[in-house]
């Protein structure tokens, strides 16, 4: 097949991808399968209400009112497996308790215990990983596991990521993508929940929140339909290898221009112009490149995307400024305070799910982040003026 005749079908290929794609939507939209609580709610990348959820899944108590089933699946799908061994539960006295505090005020996102077993369960989405955090969450499971063999922290991530903190040997990765989606697929499928149709509507929903922030399609029948398009014939098959190669070393070059624009063009220039203290840096994973801005008693730090904004304060504030800060970067961002002993003491306020406005509604990072290069290229004023803003606001606090 001829250049010419290649970069045809691939137009072609994609003019059919389009249109099937808005064909379901708009579908969707009619018939209200479009509509998630967890999306609406902004809640779908929030950690602690995630694992709320969670909890109560996992929980044979929990408000679903079923059993112990889902609890039985997800031991036999996910922690016996990753674990290499069945692991003895008394489900009599069975606890499935989120935000379990430890030693120094530090708390394991979900605890599995009978009171003999313990098994601890660390969730990240977005979120870094505090110093040693997995590791003293190991060292308090050998303690608790003391009778019985121990078990390692249950590392929950989108993608089931390693640690950058702990030794491998106190923890094992769980993916939201490999592990959680299919294990909730089988509850969503079983018999219980054929009976329970608002469980089985949340079910689906929750699925559909989880495949959001780990970057898969949503919707199965769109990707049958969009899979079935590209087995047509192999020159179809062709051309989709084609696009997928290039979409990928596009989503990394987007990503680079992004930050070199945001760090090395005008958005750094025109900031440092108003706050001549300002700096860009990058944690030593490599995971937050942002500018630190340092304003009065706090620092402000804004992620490259401006979806991760951040506050650390100095001791010196008083209470009642801290509340006004708050108060304020809620405000001006639109975004929920997730603040807390993940982020460590210094930080008051803090964000990983923020949105730069007029991209609301764009789920796909890669997506978002298309927008971004393109606000960042044709006015990169406007993003500066944004992060002055917020800068100025909590200089006059």
């Amino acid at each position: 097949m001829s250049t010419a005749d290649s970069t045809q079908t691939v137009a072609l290929l994609l003019e059919r991808v389009r249109a099937t794609v808005k064909k379901l939507e708009d579908q969707y939209k009619k018939t209200g399968m479009a509509y998630n609580v967890f999306k609406v709610a902004g809640i779908a990348e929030r950690e602690v209400i995630m694992c709320s959820v969670l909890a109560d899944l996992l929980n044979p108590k929990g408000q679903h009112y079923q059993g112990t089933v889902y609890f039985k699946l997800f031991m036999d799908m996910v922690v016996n497996p990753l674990a290499g061994k069945t692991i003895p539960l008394n489900l009599a006295k069975l606890n499935i308790m989120p935000e379990y505090k430890i030693d120094d005020d530090r708390r394991i996102d979900i605890v599995i215990s009978d009171g003999s077993v313990f098994i601890p369960i660390e969730v990240k989405i977005r979120a870094g990983e505090q110093k040693q955090q997995l590791a003293d969450y190991a060292v308090f499971s050998r303690k608790m596991n003391s009778g019985s063999s121990f078990i390692p922290v249950l590392f929950l991530t989108p993608d089931g990521r390693e640690s950058n903190e702990a030794a491998k040997s106190d923890y094992v990765c769980v993916s939201f993508e490999k592990h959680i989606i299919p294990w909730l697929v089988q509850c969503l499928n079983c018999a219980e929940t054929d009976k329970a149709s608002p469980i089985r509507e949340i079910l689906k929903q929750y699925i559909q929140a989880i495949k959001s922030f780990c970057g898969c399609m949503e919707d199965d029948a769109m990707k049958n339909a969009i899979s079935a398009l590209i087995m047509e014939s192999e020159d179809s098959y062709a051309a989709a290898l084609s696009i997928a190669q290039a979409v990928d070393e596009l989503n990394g070059e987007i990503d680079n221009k992004v930050w070199d624009i945001f760090r090395e063009g005008e958005i750094f220039r025109l900031v440092k112009n108003k706050f001549p203290d300002t700096e860009y840096l990058e944690t030593d994973a490599g995971d937050w490149l942002y500018l630190s801005i340092p304003v009065g008693s706090c620092v402000l730090s804004v992620h490259y995307d401006m979806s991760s904004i951040s506050v650390e304060l100095d001791d010196n504030l008083s209470f009642a400024d801290r509340d006004k800060i708050v108060a304020a970067m809620s405000r001006l961002t639109g975004a929920h305070n997730e603040a807390g002993e993940d982020w460590g003491d210094e930080t008051i306020w803090v964000t990983t799910c923020c949105i730069y406005p007029g991209l609301e509604g764009i789920e796909d990072d890669n997506l978002y982040l298309r927008g971004l290069y393109k606000i960042y290229t044709k006015n990169p004023q406007a993003v500066a003026d944004k992060i002055v803003s917020m800068a100025q606001t909590l200089k006059g606090i």
